[in-house]
């Protein structure tokens, strides 16, 4: 016998083969499987975006609390550095003002001569 031969089946056969296989509990099973498979994967996808999403906002609430105390520290860092800071902070170093000051002028453009 050769291929020629043997029998084909017929496109019925092969829609009755189809229909059968698909109430077969085989693939009701295989079907349930995946289904589970996707609704867990679905459900760890989800827990994780959503505990990522706390995460981030966590980190955004940070950020707006650093950068309160940035500017709380430029204040401070302005407040000490005018006028009126650095003169009270002279004050407590008990400096005495400079009243007659004399200018020395040099006599001569050189600094040194050579003989």
């Amino acid at each position: 016998m050769n291929a020629y031969m043997k029998k084909k089946p017929t496109l019925r056969e092969k829609k009755l083969a189809v229909q059968r296989w698909l109430v077969s509990t085989t693939f009701r099973t295989m079907l349930l499987g995946a289904i589970v498979l996707f609704g867990v994967l679905y459900l760890f996808k989800v827990n994780t975006v959503s505990t990522q999403g706390f995460v981030i906002s966590d980190l955004e609430v940070e950020i707006q609390e650093l950068e309160r105390e940035n500017q709380r520290l430029d204040v401070q860092i302005a407040s000490y550095r005018s006028m009126h800071s650095l003169e009270a902070r002279l004050e407590s170093t008990d400096l005495v003002a400079a009243s007659d000051m004399q200018y020395l002028i040099p006599v001569g453009t050189a600094v040194a001569r050579a003989n």
